[in-house]
């Protein structure tokens, strides 16, 4: 076996112990116990890969709205709880999630075809519009004409080159969005928002430039206008000097620029702010968990030791409690504590006291392991002679009663006898 089928073998393998989207949302709906019950988390979890590692990452919801996430390592039914994972993980879900929500919007500006508008203009500031301005310099002796013209072919290369600049930032950062969606990384997440603040940053450049540019456009016009030039090619001219309609165009992308930039400083600052208290959350998930798991789950060391009759606390509870039992135990102080402890738990439970609910129901443990191990009371043994001799002097009894004017005649009264002396 060559060196390359083993490496293939071990990706092979590798990939198999890879738990999967629907198995980790098993674990966490049914085989974990982390959350609340009125507490929701997104359908698909991001696979987000931090470092050499990767993760599935839960969206934890309200009305669709996150309020936390849990990071479940891609080959472990467990959470992380690495704060310093954690906050680099949520920040990177919390950015993927709202920057897809708000891409589902009409207002997202990252699209091919606004990167398709400047790839336009560049062509048309660089040429087309340099070529109408010359005409109107070379149809003309007006000092005043030319010397504007040369200053607005100058301003027309400066804009062409910016126009590309934008175009080339659009097409690298729509092409890590696409990536950083499809295959997010932790390293992503700030780079990310570097391309997108360079969009936002040259649009704003050329926005200036092209304010400027139209005042020039202005001011020609007015040149011309003034001019002694013939009527005919005045009108000609001042057509010349227009805007293309290319620049025009992409006066809704600045205006856009302006909403998105807002919407992503938003989103950035919310990441920010937000992760130290969903990293915190997690170990009281944590806590709910294994308080839960005291108390209600399999445990095989509890099984073993109540001579392999319970898997879980609330098993034992409800048979040692059970009205037909509870008096026959010889612990019979063990089951007012096992009682009392077991409230404990579940109280402290509801009240998300899970440290504290812990400890009682391990003291509650203690209780059912005892009692179950001390058993019932011993019955004392049926004495049948005893029974017997009972019941033959019962029976003489009644036999008696039932004959008593039989065997216990009254005595009739004596007859007077008379002497007569």
């Amino acid at each position: 076996m060559n060196k390359l089928t083993v490496l293939f073998l071990l990706l092979i393998i590798g990939f198999g112990y890879s738990l999967s989207s629907a198995e980790v949302k098993i674990f966490f709906a049914s085989e974990a116990h982390y959350l609340e019950e009125n507490q929701s988390f997104s359908e698909t979890p991001f696979f987000v890969k931090s470092g050499e590692n990767n993760y599935w990452v839960i969206v934890l919801l309200s009305e669709r709205t996150p309020t936390g996430f849990a990071a479940v390592p891609s080959k472990e039914k467990t959470i992380v709880d690495s704060s310093s994972i954690n906050r680099k993980l949520f920040r990177t879900a919390y950015v993927l999630y709202s920057i897809n929500s708000y891409k589902g919007t009409s207002q997202w500006m990252f699209s091919n075809s606004n990167k398709g508008k400047f790839n336009t203009l560049t062509k048309i500031l660089s040429s087309d519009v340099p070529f109408k301005l010359n005409s109107i310099k070379q149809g003309t002796i007006n000092t005043e004409i030319r010397n504007k013209v040369d200053l607005m072919n100058s301003m027309l290369s400066v804009m062409s080159d910016k126009s590309n600049e934008i175009e080339l930032a659009f097409d690298s950062a729509i092409s890590l969005e696409s990536d950083f969606t499809f295959n997010p990384s932790t390293e992503n997440t700030d780079k990310l928002k570097e391309k997108y603040d360079l969009v936002f940053s040259l649009l704003q450049e050329f926005k200036d430039l092209k304010l400027d540019y139209s005042l020039h456009v202005i001011e020609l016009k007015k040149l011309i206008s003034d001019s002694e030039i013939d009527s005919l090619d005045k009108q000609q001219f001042l057509a010349l000097a227009n805007e293309p309609q290319q620049l025009n165009s992409i006066d809704s992308i600045f205006s856009l620029s302006e909403s998105v930039s807002q919407r992503i400083e938003e989103i950035y600052s919310k990441a920010n702010s937000q992760v130290n208290s969903w990293t915190e959350n997690i170990s009281l998930m944590t806590e709910r968990n294994s308080a839960y798991n005291e108390i209600y789950s399999e445990d095989k060391s509890f099984y073993s030791k109540t001579k392999n009759n319970f898997y879980s606390l609330d098993a034992a509870y409800s048979f040692i409690v059970n009205e037909e039992k509870s008096p026959f135990w010889k612990e019979q102080e063990k089951v007012s504590s096992l009682k009392k402890n077991f409230s404990e738990a579940e109280k402290a439970f509801e009240q998300k006291r899970y440290l504290k609910s812990v400890s009682f129901a391990q003291k509650a443990k203690n209780d059912a392991i005892i009692i179950i191990s001390s058993d019932f009371v011993e019955q004392k043994p049926f004495d049948f002679g005893t029974i017997i001799i009972g019941l033959a002097v019962l029976l003489a009894g009644l036999i008696l009663f039932n004959n008593r004017k039989k065997f216990f005649k009254p005595k009739e009264e004596s007859e007077v006898t008379e002497f007569k002396f």
